[in-house]
């Protein structure tokens, strides 16, 4: 057999293995949201946990229809926390674990 007899849709291969559009899409919302809100905050709104953030304040539950929002704001505030500090911050109540 021939490769010249197999039809392949490389771009459909390359969605269905890497989803490069989707990670696309969900960079530039990133970006996005770094750009129009998170670059502008100050040092005592960025070094907060924003997962626990969100466990404690944020009512957080699957039915939320700005899900996907809070979900991107979250990263782009974990993305700046790890540009301007080196590291993303957790608040960690044991002082024996370590964070790498």
């Amino acid at each position: 057999m021939e490769n010249a007899d197999v039809n392949v849709d490389v771009e459909k291969v390359i969605q269905k293995v890497y989803h490069t559009k989707e990670l696309q899409t969900i960079l530039d919302d990133i970006i996005k949201d770094f750009i129009e809100q998170v670059v502008l905050m100050n040092d005592r709104e960025l070094k907060e946990d924003r997962s626990e953030w969100l466990k404690v304040y944020g009512g957080y539950n699957e039915k939320d229809e700005y899900k996907y929002e809070t979900c991107i704001h979250t990263l782009a505030i974990e993305i700046e926390q790890l540009r301007r500090y080196g590291k993303i911050i957790y608040d960690v109540k044991d002082k024996e674990f370590r964070l790498g």
